[in-house]
């Protein structure tokens, strides 16, 4: 492993090296993985069991339609991409893993944890404490500025950050002294790392990510891909990436392709 001091400069250069990223597992790229503040996570890999897990939703009229129907599926530790056209339920079955929605019939078993007989609150503590999540959109809090953003967010998981850890984590996404910066100042590149930051604090055993390149340029969607793999690696954590972009989806060895629904 490469010396802590050597891993926080590596990016330092911020946007200016936005270009190095472009080249798949350039080793720059790879070596923003060594992140100071996070290191490998030990102990069994998550496992996640989905079983005749089913999704319908009211269509206005009076009727059902079934927007998500897994009859049976493991995701094992790793890096998975979530592949199928618009509809196919890929933020569906993020939104259940994670929590925030219950299916309307079936079983999600992740390691010795059943979700679907969960609580509201057994569920909101499980995604607090388990479950890392970037949306399309980086959704900071726009009165706030970056630092105060991933302040609040290790609050809500129980955690606290020293100034220099915010630097430090800051800087291992190329956004060195950007802490007092408001949000409706960044770019979208720039966001969307700040939402990976505040998605990787609580150090989770699940990392879901929906659509995250959806509105960046190719070299930002890039960076933030290698951002998200390498962490994968370091961490061993469970990465689900939902993506319709096809440079995407050639980056993950595991795909689950969801297809299209009846």
């Amino acid at each position: 492993m490469l010396p802590t001091a050597y891993c926080r400069l590596v990016i330092k250069r911020g946007i200016g090296a936005l270009p190095i990223f472009v080249r798949p597992f350039h080793h720059y790229a790879l070596r923003i993985s060594h992140y100071a503040l996070l290191p490998k996570k030990k102990g069994s890999p998550t496992l996640i069991t989905i079983k005749n897990l089913h999704c319908d939703f009211p269509d206005g009229e009076g009727k059902q339609i079934r927007a998500l129907s897994i009859p049976y599926f493991q995701f094992t530790e790793g890096a998975w991409c979530l592949t199928g056209p618009s509809g196919s339920g890929k933020t569906t079955l993020l939104h259940c893993l994670s929590g925030l929605l219950v299916p309307t019939e079936g079983q999600i078993q992740i390691d010795d944890q059943d979700m679907t007989t969960m609580t509201a609150k057994e569920r909101c503590d499980f995604r607090a404490h388990q479950v890392g999540y970037m949306f399309q959109k980086p959704l900071l809090l726009s009165y706030l500025n970056v630092a105060e953003n991933l302040q609040l967010s290790a609050k809500l998981a129980g955690k606290s950050l020293s100034h220099a850890e915010i630097e430090n984590l800051l800087e291992s996404v190329g956004l060195g002294r950007y802490e007092t910066r408001k949000v409706n100042k960044l770019s979208g590149g720039e966001a969307q790392r700040v939402s990976f930051l505040r998605a990787i604090l609580r150090k989770p055993s699940i990392f879901l990510a929906d659509e995250p390149t959806a509105s960046l340029d190719r070299p930002n969607g890039t960076l933030l891909i290698e951002q998200m793999l390498a962490y994968q690696k370091e961490s061993h954590c469970l990465l689900l990436c939902a993506t319709h972009d096809e440079a995407v989806k050639k980056r993950f060895v595991h795909q689950l392709n969801l297809g299209i629904r009846d």
